[in-house]
This record gives structure tokens, sequence and C-alpha cells, in this order.
């Protein structure tokens, strides 16, 4: 199994807001870092988490591990890469669950749509 980690100081983070994004290769029972790179979404101006999911899946991922993700990365994903959430856990503890089969997979959003307006209150 390939993973993509959204990461901030070593822990699991949104993939939109991650600084750099992690690949590991998962095989029996041990994972190997094979690509790190910044995350592409921290450039991106909105629907910044797909930026990071199309990254991941264009670098042949089947699997991604964060700590939250929205509508838009939940359909971008839908049939692509499986999806487990690790909110609060280091790297480490999240792949180790993971080849534990103690992290939890979603096909839902755990937030809805962002909207970035404002609306004035008169």
């Amino acid at each position: 199994m390939k993973v993509a980690i959204p990461v901030t100081n070593g822990f699991v983070d949104g993939p939109g807001e991650g600084l750099e994004v992690m690949i590991y290769q998962l095989e029996g029972d041990k994972f190997t870092l094979v690509e790190k790179y910044e995350n592409p979404a921290l450039r991106a101006t909105a629907a910044r988490g797909l930026h990071m999911l199309k990254s991941a899946l264009d670098k042949g991922v089947n699997a991604v591990i964060v700590s939250e993700i929205g509508p838009p990365g939940v359909r971008l994903l839908k049939g692509k890469a499986k999806i487990y959430l690790a909110p609060g856990l280091k790297v480490e503890e999240a792949l180790e669950k993971l080849l534990k089969k103690e992290l939890s997979e979603t096909d839902k959003p755990t937030h809805d749509e962002h909207h970035h307006h404002t609306h004035d209150d008169y």
C-alpha cells in the first residue's frame, strides 16, 4: 500500500493545511518513507486540500491519512484511494495504527464545504 500524509511538525494534518506531504510504502509490518515534498495546497487560493490530494494520486497512492477532510476531497478520492482519519496523531503513530488496522476508515467528510466569503451584519 502506498500512503500519502499531509504533515505539520511531525503530526498528521489536513490536506489543505499540512506544510509538507510524505508518501510511505507499507509492506508487511514495515513502513518506508519514499518521498517528501512541499504541500502544493500552500500556494493555492481555493479548494486547497484538492491540490494536495491530486498530487498524491498523481504519485500513485492508494490511501491517505488525514486529520480531517471536506466534501470535495471525499468526492475526489472516491473509488481511487482509501481515507483514514488520524487527528492529533504523530505520523509514526498513525502508520503503526494503520498497520495494526486500528485507524478508522471513512467515506464521509469530517466537515462541510468551506466558504471563504463574509456576510455583513447590519
